[in-house]
């Protein structure tokens, strides 16, 4: 889970349209109003393609995109429509997540609360950060089924090494080339490119980036190919971008102190 920022609201959705599909939805409380494809469209864009829950991809080519309702559709109908209350999930959270009442049992809200201050990971999973936060972290895991194996911690893993296995076999081929990579195009290209290529995998766009940055940055593979790459003057600008963007959104592999 990363922090997300909410985009203005489609057009198309003024407060007079708002308040006709609430009323429609009054009138039908089986008809998904809020099913719109300006909606859709919106809340895609938004979140990068991905669940604002767990970060799988969703939408064409990829999971069945749902439409959550942070605070519980049946029960806050005033909210069915309103663009806060909308946000893009996959089918695994959505349903998970089902009828919880966010307002008497909170969640984190990826839209206004920063995931990096509850959590920290280990093997793939989702722990409190400290003992501040445990109750709304166990809850919001709970709730949401952020640490089911089968549904999502295997993606996450089969993911994470990946990465792992394809930053070693580039820094391999870098330290095995150090001094010719300035001299030889291709080999030089192979190792940037590959660099760009795994980095590209755990910035905010990317799948599961909230892990995939996390493994990254603290793999030692990485930080070794990040320091040859500076030394012989191969660390570029967008390798340090990329590098800024995982940094911006990785989480922390220890818990805090005890308090």
């Amino acid at each position: 889970m990363i922090k997300l920022k909410r985009i203005e609201k489609p057009e198309e959705l003024t407060e007079e349209r708002q308040t006709e599909l609430t009323e429609e939805f009054r009138k039908n409380r089986e008809k998904d109003v809020w099913n719109q494809p300006y909606i859709r469209r919106k809340l895609l864009i938004e979140s990068n393609n991905k669940c604002a829950y767990c970060e799988c991809f969703i939408g064409t080519g990829y999971k069945e995109m749902n439409i959550d309702h942070f605070h519980y559709k049946n029960k806050y109908v005033d909210e069915v429509v309103r663009w806060e209350n909308l946000y893009p999930s996959c089918p695994h959270c959505n349903k998970s997540k089902s009828t919880h009442d966010t307002c008497e049992s909170p969640i984190i809200d990826p839209f206004e609360q920063n995931p990096q201050d509850f959590f920290y990971v280990k093997n793939y999973r989702y722990y409190p950060k400290n003992n501040r936060v445990k109750f709304i972290v166990r809850n919001t895991i709970d709730v949401l089924g952020l640490n089911d194996t089968k549904d999502v911690v295997r993606s996450r893993y089969e993911l994470g090494e990946a990465i792992i296995n394809e930053i070693q076999s580039i820094y391999q081929l870098a330290i095995e080339n150090k001094n010719l990579l300035h001299k030889d195009i291709r080999k030089r290209k192979r190792v940037l490119r590959g660099c760009r290529n795994i980095l590209g995998k755990a910035v905010r766009t990317a799948e599961y980036s909230a892990f995939m940055a996390t493994i990254l940055q603290t793999e030692e593979y990485y930080q070794e190919l990040r320091s040859l790459l500076k030394e012989i003057g191969l660390w570029d600008a967008e390798l340090q971008s990329l590098d800024d963007d995982m940094n911006s959104i990785k989480l922390s592999i220890v818990p805090e102190e005890k308090g």
